[in-house]
């Protein structure tokens, strides 16, 4: 796939796009998973402001790119107010406005993230809960404006948002994860990440679930070894498949180990090629949002 300057940079920044909302969802779920580590929830509420800010420059910067790659004619076209105007009209637009509250809205969340510990060990007010909550819906809802979805019946829409979330959900926590058993004890590492391993294994059943069938809805299974869209299907399907090995190892081997050895050196390490893998899957998915469609759509 030969791509010009301007797709390269639709792209880099719709990966950051999605790394943004990882950090995002991820983040605010690892405050209340780790909220027993007050030594790491400063590092975490950077994690979720920095995430945020980097979704947000990422769309505004996507959306300009969009303007001026349309033409291809230089940078001075971004800006340009009457190809603007039209991109604004568009679902680019729609997409660039639900992204913008969304993140605004976890970034207003973020300040008040842990006030009331003092109180209690729950981490979220009432009034921080409902607006990240309404953040992370707009960052969702944001992905029915473009792409496949659109053009799917509204049961299509509400699990590909499952898949989204919870996809966000595991791929965000994994730099929680690996600060916690970076800096905490062993015996608090391996009682973090059992806890994980638990809910985790619920969720990934219902990503696969969640994956297949919409992947079967979107090809019939059709074409997957003489289109783009089969390409990247299955580079994705093989880094997926590649990721559950890894969280399935740490699971049944790594963890119990963590208290056999005494020390979490080789859970680190792993927990970090995780990380390397998930960026792989967001690129891919970046790939299959911004340049190639379902053969039967």
């Amino acid at each position: 796939m030969m791509l010009t300057n301007w797709e390269i940079a639709q792209l880099l920044t719709r990966w950051l796009l999605y790394f943004g909302i990882s950090s995002v969802v991820g983040g605010l779920f690892a405050f209340c998973l780790l909220r027993h580590q007050s030594a790491l929830l400063s590092s975490i509420k950077r994690y979720v402001r920095g995430g945020a800010l980097i979704g947000l420059a990422a769309t505004i910067a996507y959306f300009f790119i969009l303007v001026g790659g349309a033409m291809e004619e230089g940078l001075s076209l971004m800006f340009d107010p009457m190809m603007v105007s039209i991109y604004w009209d568009s679902p680019a637009g729609s997409t660039l406005i639900a992204n913008v509250i969304g993140y605004c809205l976890v970034i207003i969340a973020s300040f008040t993230l842990g006030s009331d510990r003092a109180f209690s060990l729950w981490p979220f007010s009432r009034l921080a809960l409902m607006v990240a909550s309404l953040g992370i819906a707009s960052l969702i809802y944001s992905f029915s404006f473009t792409g496949h979805a659109t053009e799917q019946a509204w049961y299509y829409q509400i699990i590909f948002f499952a898949h989204i979330l919870i996809a966000a959900w595991w791929l965000g926590l994994l730099f929680p994860l690996w600060l916690v058993i970076r800096s905490a004890t062993a015996e608090e590492s391996n009682k973090v990440l059992e806890h994980f391993g638990k809910l985790a294994a619920y969720a990934v059943l219902v990503l696969i679930v969640c994956g297949a069938w919409m992947s079967f809805i979107l090809t019939g299974w059709q074409g997957l070894f003489s289109t783009d869209y089969g390409f990247w299907l299955l580079v994705k399907l093989a880094l997926v498949v590649a990721i559950l090995v890894m969280a399935a190892y740490h699971k049944l081997h790594l963890v119990p180990l963590i208290l056999e050895r005494g020390n979490t050196t080789l859970i680190q390490k792993s927990i970090l090629m995780e990380k390397m893998i998930a960026s792989s899957i967001l690129v891919v998915t970046a790939i299959f949002t911004t340049f190639v469609g379902p053969p039967m759509h």
